[in-house]
Protein backbone atom coordinates (compact mmCIF):
# COMPACT_ATOMS: atom_id res chain seq x y z
CA UNK A 1 0.00 0.00 0.00
CA UNK A 2 1.30 3.45 -0.90
CA UNK A 3 1.63 6.25 1.63
CA UNK A 4 1.47 8.98 -0.98
CA UNK A 5 -1.42 11.38 -1.34
CA UNK A 6 -2.76 13.02 -4.43
CA UNK A 7 -3.90 16.62 -4.37
CA UNK A 8 -5.59 18.28 -7.33
CA UNK A 9 -5.52 22.06 -7.45
CA UNK A 10 -7.42 24.08 -10.02
CA UNK A 11 -4.79 25.98 -11.99
CA UNK A 12 -5.07 27.76 -15.29
CA UNK A 13 -2.74 27.46 -18.24
CA UNK A 14 -1.70 31.08 -17.69
CA UNK A 15 -0.78 30.30 -14.06
CA UNK A 16 1.32 27.34 -15.18
CA UNK A 17 3.01 29.55 -17.77
CA UNK A 18 3.75 32.22 -15.16
CA UNK A 19 5.27 29.61 -12.86
CA UNK A 20 7.34 28.17 -15.72
CA UNK A 21 8.71 31.63 -16.51
CA UNK A 22 10.28 31.71 -13.05
CA UNK A 23 12.29 28.54 -13.69
CA UNK A 24 15.99 28.64 -14.55
CA UNK A 25 16.67 28.16 -18.27
CA UNK A 26 17.92 24.59 -17.72
CA UNK A 27 14.64 23.64 -16.04
CA UNK A 28 12.58 25.38 -18.75
CA UNK A 29 14.34 23.29 -21.39
CA UNK A 30 13.69 20.12 -19.40
CA UNK A 31 10.01 21.07 -19.04
CA UNK A 32 9.71 21.63 -22.79
CA UNK A 33 11.34 18.27 -23.49
CA UNK A 34 9.00 16.49 -21.07
CA UNK A 35 5.93 18.12 -22.62
CA UNK A 36 7.10 17.22 -26.14
CA UNK A 37 7.83 13.65 -25.10
CA UNK A 38 4.40 13.28 -23.52
CA UNK A 39 2.78 14.61 -26.69
CA UNK A 40 4.25 11.79 -28.72
CA UNK A 41 3.87 8.95 -26.23
CA UNK A 42 0.43 9.78 -24.85
CA UNK A 43 -1.54 7.60 -27.28
CA UNK A 44 0.96 4.78 -27.73
CA UNK A 45 -0.08 1.48 -26.13
CA UNK A 46 2.32 0.08 -23.51
CA UNK A 47 2.90 -3.09 -25.54
CA UNK A 48 4.17 -1.00 -28.47
CA UNK A 49 6.51 0.94 -26.19
CA UNK A 50 7.89 -2.34 -24.82
CA UNK A 51 8.41 -3.69 -28.34
CA UNK A 52 10.36 -0.59 -29.40
CA UNK A 53 12.44 -0.72 -26.21
CA UNK A 54 13.32 -4.36 -26.92
CA UNK A 55 14.32 -3.51 -30.49
CA UNK A 56 16.49 -0.59 -29.38
CA UNK A 57 18.28 -2.87 -26.89
CA UNK A 58 18.79 -5.48 -29.63
CA UNK A 59 20.29 -2.96 -32.04
CA UNK A 60 22.45 -1.36 -29.35
CA UNK A 61 23.95 -4.79 -28.69
CA UNK A 62 24.33 -5.56 -32.41
CA UNK A 63 24.76 -2.29 -34.38
CA UNK A 64 25.85 -4.28 -37.45
CA UNK A 65 22.20 -5.29 -37.86
CA UNK A 66 21.18 -1.71 -38.59
CA UNK A 67 20.62 -0.52 -42.13
CA UNK A 68 22.14 2.80 -43.12
CA UNK A 69 19.82 5.69 -43.90
CA UNK A 70 20.91 5.70 -47.55
CA UNK A 71 20.25 1.96 -47.90
CA UNK A 72 16.87 2.25 -46.18
CA UNK A 73 15.85 5.05 -48.58
CA UNK A 74 16.89 2.91 -51.55
CA UNK A 75 14.71 0.04 -50.27
CA UNK A 76 11.74 2.35 -49.68
CA UNK A 77 12.06 3.98 -53.09
CA UNK A 78 12.28 0.56 -54.77
CA UNK A 79 8.80 -0.37 -53.50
Amino acid sequence: MSNTSSIALPISTKQVFNLAQQLPVKDKIQLIQLLEQEQYTDNIPEEHKKLVTQRVKKYNKNPELLTSEAEALKMINAM
